[in-house]
């Protein structure tokens, strides 16, 4: 089974745009491990701030999304302040 995903993480604009900054191709079946929007969220956001903790990115609101294909799988919010150290 193909598990290849997406994910894409927009930056929340002063105006209330988004700005794609950093988008990342995985191979990852986390997602469907459970069942249910509440998991699928939840991991997401554990992706994320290993990601983006990894990647540098700069503090801010973002929306984290994931798509499979052309099925958009979710999207959540993440306020992201990284620490230092």
């Amino acid at each position: 089974m193909d598990h290849f995903h997406r994910i894409e993480y927009h930056r929340r604009l002063p105006g209330g745009g988004l700005r794609l900054e950093h988008a990342e191709e995985v191979v990852d079946h986390g997602w469907y491990i459970r069942k249910g929007d509440e998991w699928r969220c939840r991991y997401t956001v554990e992706c994320a701030h290993d990601f983006m903790a990894r990647a540098g990115t700069k503090a801010g609101l973002y929306a984290i999304s994931v798509w499979r294909g052309e099925e958009r799988v979710c999207t959540v919010a993440v306020d992201w302040r990284p620490t230092n150290g």
